[in-house]
């Protein structure tokens, strides 16, 4: 009897890592799909971003970036670099490591980010299959494998593995799982480090340390039991040290200016990009990225089970005897929920950007719709076995459909026009790498006086050549003498009349002395699709030859 129960739970670990090694195929095929793309589509600055930095390290040498994320393009590059100091430096480092590997290209970084993404949705089944059953965990992982947000930007690089390696050991420390390993040294250890090289990675990881540091906290006040002070130690000493660690670095790069390191804070903390904070305005973006991150079925179903799902499972008279757990229960509902809500609200001026912000909701989501597929199934099931199968089958069938329509729609949005793209990439070719571009548009953008300015990343790293400015006749002239600018860009219209009319008489002047290299054609683009001014090309050497 206990050999055959023994080949039965074998057979349904098995079973369970075989549906696991599906999902993460389905994962991948999703993750890879256009990988080798340029950076053009949605949130093209911020996919551009790692990429650019990690080639300055590759370039340019640890000698010149002394480590930190640095703005430099061009061969040789600037001797006195900026500095992009306002994020945990050793993301940076890792994505150098990565393109070393894989080379300096487009999908180097991508396909990092598919082995991260992958191995968090392994370690996510990991933690499920110790909180609730085989199936609704496989269900759970499907769902966060066909959710846009994830299909289009899989997870944030190395955070997210490290965050769910020490969500599984903290979980394990705390013996919340069902028939879980014993724990030891390796757990201790094992969530010490997750939690301070989560902070070295990014902000984010303070979120997920703060979220399980409050979960012990309350749990403890909960049970009414005195913390164990070795845990309770690991969950405050390794992210606090990680963080003054973080802050250290930071203002040491930037002269010991802690007031800068303040100023990001409060920019995020409070209005963000907007002019001020609306909370009115500021519910319905985050509605508008929920549904469009995870689809409308999903979130709906998501809210009518942690609604009105939550009377049929209370009333549910077959608790879990180990864990008092009822069957459709939300497994550690508040270790879920906290990391989302304390990002959400405690940075909430990155919102309104960037959709990627509600990434912590991910797993909370999915394992919420997964519970509320199998709850609706155990209703139908006490009147018809064949109506909870198709009901079933139904949902997920609607949340797959909804789920490509929506990853779809992402792949499709485009923040660069391609044909902007292509004339960055001409552009590199014909200048080289010790020579610049002279242009009446900076490509530089100023969010706020905390971070400074800097090239737009996918210009950056496209282009690969710096750009000076000049929009007078005289001032082109004078720098065209100098014999380090082959190329002068300009548009030739702009968004308002006074711009488009000086356009058109510099056009006109340059055109007595310097001959068109080559014209772009503007791109209309279309709803969700950046456009593109038409341009001219001027050859600065044109003017040298003739006189």
């Amino acid at each position: 009897m206990k050999k055959e129960h023994e080949q039965n739970q074998s057979g349904s670990l098995l079973g369970f890592w075989f549906c696991a090694a599906l999902l993460t195929i389905l994962l991948g095929c999703i993750l890879t799909r256009d990988i080798t793309r340029p950076f053009c589509g949605l949130h093209s600055w911020a996919e551009a971003h790692g990429p650019w930095k990690a080639r300055v390290h590759l370039r340019y040498g640890l000698g010149y970036t002394k480590g930190f994320m640095t703005n430099a393009v061009g061969n040789p590059p600037t001797e006195n670099p900026t500095r992009y100091l306002d994020h945990p430096q050793l993301h940076s480092l890792l994505d150098a490591a990565a393109m070393a590997v894989l080379g300096i290209n487009t999908w180097a970084l991508r396909a990092t980010n598919v082995l991260a993404t992958v191995i968090t949705l392994l370690l996510l089944l990991k933690i499920l299959r110790r909180l609730i059953d085989d199936k609704t965990s496989l269900l759970a992982g499907l769902f966060f494998c066909l959710f846009p947000l994830i299909g289009y930007f899989g997870v944030n690089m190395w955070l997210y593995p490290l965050c769910f390696w020490a969500i599984w050991c903290y979980l394990v420390l705390i013996k919340a799982l069902r028939n879980g390993p014993e724990p030891g040294a390796v757990h201790k250890w094992g969530l010490a480090a997750g939690l301070f090289f989560a902070l070295q990675l990014s902000w984010e990881g303070f979120f997920f340390a703060l979220a399980i540091g409050v979960h012990y906290v309350c749990r403890c006040i909960h049970r009414r039991q005195f913390p164990e002070m070795t845990l309770l130690a690991i969950l405050i000493v390794a992210p606090l040290s990680s963080l003054t660690l973080d802050f250290v670095i930071l203002a040491a790069g930037q002269g010991w200016d802690f007031q800068r390191v303040f100023d990001v804070y409060k920019w995020r903390a409070g209005s963000g990009e907007m002019q001020e904070h609306d909370w009115g305005k500021w519910f319905g973006q985050f509605w508008e990225h929920a549904v469009t991150n995870f689809t409308l079925p999903i979130v709906i179903t998501t809210i009518v089970y942690l609604t009105f799902g939550q009377l049929f499972v209370f009333m549910q008279t077959t608790p879990d005897k180990q864990h008092k757990r009822r069957p459709r229960q939300f497994p550690q509902f508040w270790l879920f929920l906290l990391p989302a809500l304390f990002q959400l609200f405690l940075l909430k001026g990155a919102l309104w950007r960037h959709q990627t912000w509600e990434r912590p909701f991910a797993p909370f989501i999915a394992i919420a719709a997964a519970q509320g597929v199998m709850l609706l199934a155990d209703v139908l099931r006490k009147t018809s076995k064949h109506l909870a199968n198709a009901a079933m089958i139904f949902l997920v069938g609607l949340f797959f459909i909804y789920s490509v329509i929506g990853t779809n729609d992402y792949y499709g949005i485009r923040w660069q026009s391609p044909a902007k793209i292509k004339m960055l990439e001409m552009l590199k070719k014909n200048i080289p790498p010790d020579k610049a571009l002279l242009s009446f548009e900076s490509f530089i953008v100023d969010q706020h006086k905390a971070k400074g300015a800097f090239y737009r990343p996918e210009v950056a790293w496209h282009l690969d050549r710096e750009v000076v400015v000049a929009r007078s006749f005289p001032e082109i002239q004078k720098y065209a003498q100098t014999g380090r600018f082959p190329y002068y860009l300009m548009p030739t219209t702009y968004y308002n009349r006074e711009t488009s009319l000086h356009l058109a008489k510099l056009s006109n002047e340059l055109q007595r002395l310097y001959k068109v290299k080559a014209q772009f054609q503007r791109d209309p683009g279309g709803p969700r699709k950046a456009h593109m001014l038409p341009y001219l090309l001027f050859d600065l050497r044109s003017g040298a030859s003739s006189s």
